[in-house]
């Protein structure tokens, strides 16, 4: 088994089905390399680091363009943005740049049944207001029904009140739902996943895009006890003098 692991995506061949792998690729959105399989200790990341063990881990990524929707169309169609003439939020290249293959296309048109759960291409325009539906996938894509709350009112203050942070740990079963979108997109692809396995003559190609770490990030707060206030410190700032007085 070939497990190729990338910065920004996973590409993950799981189990053969008649001389063909299924596939699946997993997208984490802006998630940078501080990771324990890119040498940064202080997190804890087991499940990645495991995965990385196994694979081909990458020390060099590029991205084409700084935002989602360009970025995306252009890895996803193995093209530059100035080809696919897409450097915003609202342009959709097939009718912009040109009626350019997908990844998970190539695979539809060559006997895969192909998945997407939660973001894989930036929604709305820039996909088509379709997520690329009928072109890259078999059946309409999955999106989380709790990230429509995404900007609620959900984190404690110090006053006992609410408010919209962009960054904040949460009980999750006190969230709209008793869940978050990320959980949510799990549980759906382990569902599909539990669904193909029945038809083992049938590849399929399934995309499971995570929208954390971007912000806002609400996260299920277990995981701040992993990380003590006491123990976490600040990186130095190399513009910062020593001799620069404090008060």
């Amino acid at each position: 088994m070939n497990i190729w692991h990338g910065l920004l995506f996973l590409l993950v061949l799981v189990t053969i089905s008649e001389g063909k792998l299924n596939v699946l690729l997993i997208v984490a959105d802006d998630l940078r390399p501080s990771l324990g399989c890119y040498g940064y200790e202080p997190l804890i990341t087991p499940n990645i680091d495991l995965l990385a063990s196994q694979s081909v881990v990458f020390n060099r990524t590029y991205a084409q363009q700084a935002i989602c929707g360009p970025s995306r169309a252009s890895f996803l169609t193995s093209r530059r943005p100035n080809t696919t003439h897409v450097y915003d939020q609202h342009t959709y290249w097939r009718k912009r740049g040109g009626n350019f293959t997908t990844l998970p296309q190539h695979f539809k048109n060559n006997g895969y049944v192909t998945f997407s759960v939660g973001k894989i291409f930036h929604p709305g325009a820039a996909s088509g207001k379709t997520d690329d539906y009928p072109y890259s996938w078999s059946v309409p894509p999955y999106h989380p029904s709790t990230q429509q709350y995404k900007m609620a009112k959900v984190c404690p203050g110090p006053d006992g009140k609410l408010y919209m942070n962009i960054v904040c740990p949460v009980d999750v079963i006190a969230m709209p739902e008793k869940t978050l979108p990320d959980l949510q997109s799990t549980q759906h692809a382990l569902q599909i996943m539990q669904n193909v396995s029945r038809f083992p003559e049938q590849p399929f190609f399934l995309a499971v895009g995570y929208h954390k770490p971007h912000i806002p990030l609400k996260y299920p707060r277990e995981y701040l006890n992993l990380y003590p206030l006491d123990k976490i410190h600040l990186a130095p700032d190399p513009l910062m003098s020593n001799d620069i007085r404090t008060y």
